[in-house]
């Protein structure tokens, strides 16, 4: 399959938003693509026929393609009994083509958990990792930092932190970071803060660092209010702490926003103002990724702009184009 444009399967069921009215704003956006990717949507007849309404007043000049599927799964459905009795849904059938090298990536806004579980099913985990991350970046006062896991597991055994934060090393070095730093999320710095499992990880990722290296890989504990300093390069979590964690900071940049546009900075400060805007908006930030399986999966919020989820698309044709997943098992190899 060629990588010059690479095939993008979408899935906007499933979410909060009407998926019409975000695949007619994505289309207003999509020239921004580079490279052009062949977009695949998937979704049951009735909502691609609005689809196609939408392509006869919006013309676009992007390869597209549509799928039909059956019904979509709805958020509040359990995953598990969703992804084993709904083979007919967007996420399931998406997943299949991804799994049979249809799709070189997919971008899915809808239940997290059946879009988890149906990776880790139909897509299968890369040899030696135990446990799906998903993994998310965010910006911090010196570089992107990432975050691993946000939700993809609610509690995790010290080894599965462990290959979370070989995982997002390997992510890092993949993008140009060649020596990240790691840190664990923790209610203090101090080694025998935390629970049993904490303090056990502790002392499993102690093991990241080399009595040969004058500096360390795994820098310790750290509490939430030292991760935007850019202190670390991965931000290792359970997925029920690095929800809250994720989704309190995006809540708190909401505010900070709000309150800047509230307050109309003067002409003079405009350049710093959107500078800062640009920084802070989560929609510039392409999505969580789901580490850990043999495939690009990556997971936008339900509640995703059009904008948000182009930043998704964006991330996964850039994780296509650079090789991601061959570089990212060879980094887990070496």
């Amino acid at each position: 399959m060629s990588k010059a444009q690479p095939r993008i399967g979408i899935d906007l069921t499933g979410g909060d938003l009407c998926p019409e009215a975000l695949f007619q704003d994505l289309l207003t956006v999509e020239e921004n693509l580079h490279p052009t990717p062949h977009l695949v949507f998937f979704a049951p007849k009735m909502v691609l026929a609005r689809f196609e309404e939408v392509l006869e007043l919006l013309p676009t000049h992007i390869s597209l393609e549509f799928v039909q599927t059956q019904e979509p799964i709805a958020k509040e459905e359990r995953a598990l009994l969703s992804i084993r009795f709904k083979k007919k849904s967007p996420t399931f059938i998406a997943l299949q083509m991804l799994r049979d090298k249809k799709l070189d990536a997919l971008v899915a806004t809808g239940n997290t958990g059946a879009l988890i579980g149906g990776a880790t099913l139909i897509l299968k985990m890369i040899k030696g990792i135990k446990r799906p991350g998903l993994l998310a970046t965010l910006p911090t006062l010196l570089k992107p930092l990432v975050v691993i896991d946000v939700g993809a597991n609610v509690s995790c055994r010290p080894e599965h932190l462990v290959q979370f934060a070989r995982m997002g090393m390997a992510y890092q070095k993949c993008i140009g970071i060649a020596d990240p730093k790691v840190a664990l999320l923790n209610i203090g710095a101090e080694r025998e803060k935390g629970t049993t499992e904490m303090r056990e990880a502790y002392k499993k990722l102690e093991g990241l660092n080399s009595s040969s290296e004058k500096d360390p890989i795994f820098l310790g504990n750290i509490e939430g209010k030292e991760v935007f300093t850019g202190v670390t390069d991965v931000l290792v979590t359970s997925g029920f702490a690095g929800n809250i964690f994720l989704k309190t900071a995006e809540g708190m940049t909401s505010f900070i926003v709000e309150k800047l546009v509230e307050e109309k900075l003067q002409q003079p400060e405009k350049k710093s103002y959107n500078k800062l805007m640009h920084l802070l908006d989560y929609a510039e930030y392409p999505g969580a990724l789901i580490c850990g399986v043999e495939g690009i999966v990556i997971k936008c919020h339900g509640y995703s702009s059009a904008k948000a989820i182009h930043s998704g698309i964006q991330g996964a044709i850039n994780l296509v184009k650079t090789g991601f997943l061959d570089k990212l098992k060879k980094q887990l190899r070496a």
